[in-house]
């Protein structure tokens, strides 16, 4: 009797926690950045523009899935990468095959595929200020040209192939068409220490301007690893520099390199404005991958979203990236970190001898404290914006929020939608994950001559939009990090303020609940897998709400 009493309490708490704000806009200050915010769902079809109260602004219903990024540009229109059916092995989330750019209507105004059996588009494209477009490609390398190139045999992907990758640069041509007018690859800038009678044989600590074809990380657990041996996951361009930016998935770096060389000169490693070729000018992350430091010296762990701050803000021309934590020592979380590259005027990087690339440590802005513990295992990114708050796409739990730079959340998003279909206020939200999120002030020159208004927002039953003060925001609030190790929940925080927690699944449904002993809970006496909802509710009525992955 007194576990059915417990269970039906559970239900109760559940209900209630339903009646509040589980979607849409979670808090709205009058710090934050006023205008309008942009994203287009992983799991959906379409793109979505709102406001701060979450009024929809606009919305693009393109009949296929982002693959994966989408951006509103300066020129009114949206880019947007989409999946399309490969032709190719490319069997990846983040698979691409078509690029196209659509008006405020809905309207294609061009679109090009790269889909054929050795090359795919995937993950992310950047629009250059000349109209011209840096894209992500992956072409196949087979078993026998990567022993040429250096490979271990015996680290080859059972396929016998690998997924390189390839940086193109493409003029468009009328309404689907393009010119390929520069690429790089990957294929051209190895080293290795593995066999001397193959080629780019040498020490590969003296080469950080090279990638180790043998690096072990290629063969981690991270995305498709055997087969998509780098995965870069972000493309950003610096006019002023004349330099590309990418991230580097499963080495966990940033790479930096020449986009001023002609396609020859990137194939070599000499010309161009900075005299590398088409070399690798800076990378930070993980100097194990270039074997000028131990692993334990790691500093970035599946990061996306990299891109240089425009001109005009705080910390203008360093690194903005979004380190996703996933895999790091101790507890996985989120951070927010600005990258100040040693670097002169003219645009070299500058490095001792024999040491890795500086700085040692990056700044974070966001996430390293207790009370601000986030995180999402992949997608995400982070913005600079015009009035110098920080937009945070936290994208595997489809939250985006604004924070200032004294770290208050000044503005929260639960994206409320199940792939197409809108929530219920009060859901238990899931299949709601964002490759990125973008925010940008009413005057943005993209909304000029554009007639904007209000539409209704997206989730049902929507509450009524009110201002919450950034004050009250941190008092009902209680800090508390959430996660599963080693057949344990751990629940780090003042556990002795908890009068209940609730573990349940995505529809509601009540795992099990607890009322006392909060610090040695067994997962492995719940009977589920996958994702759940694990609610905590102090003694003052406060609550939380935390998404997990349980796996008994």
């Amino acid at each position: 009797m007194k576990y059915l009493i417990l269970v039906a309490f559970a239900f109760f708490s559940i209900q209630t926690t339903q009646a509040q704000t589980t979607v849409g806009v979670l808090t709205k200050t009058n710090a934050a950045l006023d205008g309008y915010t942009f994203f287009s769902p992983f799991s959906g079809t379409k793109a979505y523009m709102i406001d701060n109260c979450g009024n929809l602004i606009n919305e693009w219903d393109r009949g296929t899935r982002p693959g994966l990024s989408a951006y509103f540009l300066d020129n009114g229109l949206m880019l947007r990468t989409y999946k399309v059916d490969p032709i190719g092995p490319f069997t990846s989330a983040s698979n691409a095959g078509g690029i196209e750019l659509v008006d405020w209507n809905n309207n294609v105004v061009w679109n090009y595929v790269i889909n054929t059996s050795e090359k795919l588009s995937h993950h992310d494209a950047v629009m250059m200020p000349n109209g011209n477009m840096l894209i992500l490609t992956w072409e196949l390398t087979y078993g026998d040209e990567l022993i040429r190139l250096g490979r271990n045999p015996n680290e080859i992907a059972p396929q016998y192939f690998m997924w390189s990758e390839k940086i193109l640069e493409l003029e468009p041509v009328g309404s689907a068409n393009a010119n390929i007018v520069w690429q790089w690859h990957i294929n051209d800038h190895y080293i290795q220490d593995y066999d001397d009678t193959k080629d780019n044989f040498g020490v590969v600590s003296e080469h950080p301007e090279l990638f180790d074809i043998n690096h072990p990380d290629l063969n981690s657990n991270n995305s498709n690893a055997s087969r998509d041996w780098n995965h870069f996951n972000a493309i950003d361009y610096n006019e002023a520099l004349d330099q590309i930016l990418i991230s580097v998935r499963n080495s966990d770096e940033i790479w930096i390199l020449d986009h001023s060389t002609t396609t020859a000169e990137a194939r070599g490693h000499t010309g161009g404005r900075y005299g590398k070729g088409g070399d690798i000018l800076y990378r930070w992350g993980n100097p194990s991958a270039y074997k000028n430091a131990p692993l334990s010296d790691q500093m970035l762990w599946g990061q996306h979203g990299t891109t240089w701050i425009d001109e005009g803000l705080d910390n203008a021309g360093q690194i903005l990236i979004y380190n996703n934590g996933n895999g790091k020592p101790g507890t996985d979380f989120s951070q927010v970190q600005i990258l100040s590259p040693p670097q002169d005027s003219s645009g070299f990087y500058s490095r001792e001898s024999d040491s890795p690339y500086g700085p040692r440590v990056a700044e974070t802005i966001y996430g390293d404290m207790s009370s601000e513990r986030f995180y999402s295992a992949y997608l995400s990114n982070a913005q600079r914006l015009v009035n110098n708050n920080i937009l945070i796409n936290a994208g595997s739990a489809g939250r985006i929020f604004e924070v200032t730079p004294n770290r208050e959340i000044v503005w929260e998003y639960e994206i409320p939608l199940f792939g197409d279909f809108p929530a219920t206020q009060g859901d238990n939200i899931n299949n709601n994950s964002n490759f990125r999120a973008y925010k940008y002030s009413k005057d943005f020159k993209g909304f000029d001559g554009i007639d904007i208004s209000a539409g209704d927002p997206i989730e049902v039953n929507p509450k009524p939009c009110e201002l919450t003060s950034v004050t009250e925001k941190l008092i009902i609030n209680f800090d508390f990090n959430i996660y599963v190790k080693e057949n344990n929940l751990i629940i780090e925080g003042d556990v002795h303020k908890l009068k209940e927690l609730i573990i349940c699944d995505v529809q509601g449904k009540v795992l099990a609940a607890y009322v006392k002993d909060f610090e040695n809970i067994q997962i492995g006496d719940i009977d589920y897998f996958g994702v759940c909802f694990v609610i905590l509710i102090s003694k003052e009525g406060q609550r939380l709400i935390e998404k997990i992955l349980l796996r008994t």
